[in-house]
């Protein structure tokens, strides 16, 4: 499930295979963008904000001709639940009819066959081949998304010299000039949880500006600090033993602070690890969590077993009534009825 580190991870792969690179073309496969040109810019930085990929590009040379403007923009796009973005090397542009058929005979000659076209895994990325094969393969493809995905699911890409940057099943993909990222992109978001200017202080205002919303729910707000998914809401919330459905206003002093600082501590141990782990050592093989998704199985603290929870990410308050017809937004969550039983 994407989080904040894995929106970490992907802008840096991206940063290292497109900053300072000037754009050959780009596709671009949502109906407001489908006609947009994007080449000749070139690629200004790869930055995370919360959960939000900016790709920022540099203003067009050759203005007057691009109908995206001539101003630097800003590509955003959002990974949701099972997006992501994966960077392809490209080959060296294929040999001339002649220097193929030159070469088949060498490798004749010589008693070894030319490899097989078409075999998954076995030819590299290449310009003039389809993207089908390589994308649908099923391919770890960061610490916590394995998805087999077509080409049907392509939503951008970005191809310079040397990669192709494509975007699989990513979400909310629109191009903004990056003067005003903040006013139509992320100018709501709280502070970032992973990035340079992470203010604990105004976290802990934003969260207890709404003393009645359950803690559980408060944390996914991306409004009142930016980065936390459901990964992170159970597993610090089993660890500071503290009850999903709790208000706010109604936690211990210390504890808020205790939560928040935890996320933080967390999110910035696995940001650069290619398994999470919230248990105190790195994983091998696979994520290593104290709650999240053991489901019936028992606590690691106190031997009860763990409950399988919803709780509504959508409701602004503990006590406020809702209506049978209230949009919800309910999540399942892992949580120890013994360890975590305070204002249930």
């Amino acid at each position: 499930m994407p989080e904040g580190d894995s929106v970490y991870r992907q802008c840096k792969m991206l940063r290292e295979a497109l900053k300072g690179h000037v754009l050959d073309s780009s596709d671009l496969r949502v109906p407001a963008l489908a006609t947009t040109d994007l080449s000749g810019r070139t690629v200004v930085d790869v930055v995370p904000r919360g959960k939000h990929i900016l790709i920022r590009l540099s203003a067009a040379p050759n203005a007057s001709e691009l109908k995206s403007g001539a101003e630097p923009l800003t590509l955003h796009s959002h990974l949701m639940m099972d997006g992501t973005w994966r960077v392809f090397e490209r080959a060296v542009a294929a040999q001339d009819g002649a220097e193929r058929e030159s070469g088949a005979r060498a490798a004749s000659s010589a008693g070894t066959a030319p490899a097989v076209r078409g075999r998954r895994g076995r030819q590299p990325y290449r310009r003039s081949a389809s993207v089908r094969s390589r994308a649908e393969a099923r391919t770890p493809l960061s610490a916590d998304v394995s998805i087999g995905q077509g080409s049907h699911t392509i939503r951008a890409i970005l191809r310079t010299a040397t990669v192709d940057a494509i975007g699989f099943d990513v979400k909310d993909v629109r191009l903004v000039p990056t003067r005003l990222e903040d006013q139509e992109l992320v100018g709501f978001l709280g502070p970032d949880i992973l990035g340079p200017d992470w203010n604990l202080d105004e976290a802990l205002r934003r969260l207890r500006a709404q003393p009645d919303r359950a803690i559980g729910t408060a944390l996914m707000d991306q409004r009142n600090l930016a980065g936390i998914g459901n990964v992170y809401r159970v597993e610090v919330l089993f660890m500071t033993r503290t009850n999903p459905w709790a208000p706010v206003g109604s936690l211990p002093e210390g504890k808020l602070t205790e939560i928040v600082t935890l996320a933080h501590k967390l999110l910035n141990l696995n940001r650069d690890r290619p398994l999470r782990s919230t248990v105190g050592h790195p994983a091998t093989g696979r994520p290593l969590f104290w709650a999240y998704g053991h489901y019936d199985q028992p606590c690691r603290r106190c031997g009860a077993r763990l409950k399988r929870g919803e709780i509504d990410d959508a409701a602004p308050s503990t006590t406020e009534a809702r209506g049978a017809s209230a949009v919800q937004h309910l999540r399942q969550i892992a949580w120890c009825p013994t360890c975590q039983s305070g204002g249930a």
